[in-house]
C-alpha cells in the first residue's frame, strides 16, 4: 500500500513581476522534493522546510521594507506582520498572508 504525502502551505500573493496576483507557497514542489530527497530524519526535514519557507517569506519582508535581509530584526519582522494583518483585515486581496483566523482559538 502506498501513501500519499498532503502537501499545505499558507496561500500568498506574489508581490511582484510576471506572477503578481498569482497563489504560491512559501515553499515550492522544487524545495519540497530535495527536502524529501535528502536523506534527513522526519524531524529533521520538518525543520528543513519550515526554515526554507522561513527564509521565502524573509525574502517578502525584505522586499517590502526596503531593507537587505540582513537589516531585519524581531522588532521589523513583527512591524510587517502588523502591517500585513491590516492589509487583511481591510482589503483580503492586499495582504501576502491570507487566511481566515476568524475561527482560531488557543
Amino acid at each position: 500500500m502506498t501513501q500519499k504525502k498532503a502537501t499545505r502551505g499558507v496561500q500568498v500573493k506574489c508581490s511582484g513581476g510576471e506572477n503578481k496576483g498569482e497563489k504560491r507557497t512559501f515553499l515550492t514542489l522544487e524545495e519540497a522534493g530535495l527536502v524529501e530527497i535528502s536523506g534527513l530524519s522526519t524531524h529533521e526535514r520538518f525543520l528543513c522546510r519550515l526554515t526554507i519557507s522561513s527564509l521565502n517569506l524573509l525574502r517578502v519582508i525584505s522586499e517590502q521594507e526596503g531593507c537587505p535581509i540582513e537589516d531585519l530584526n524581531a522588532a521589523k519582522i513583527c512591524d510587517w506582520f502588523l502591517k500585513d494583518k491590516l492589509k487583511r483585515e481591510q482589503n483580503l486581496g492586499s495582504a501576502v498572508l491570507q487566511w481566515d483566523d476568524s475561527e482560531f482559538q488557543f
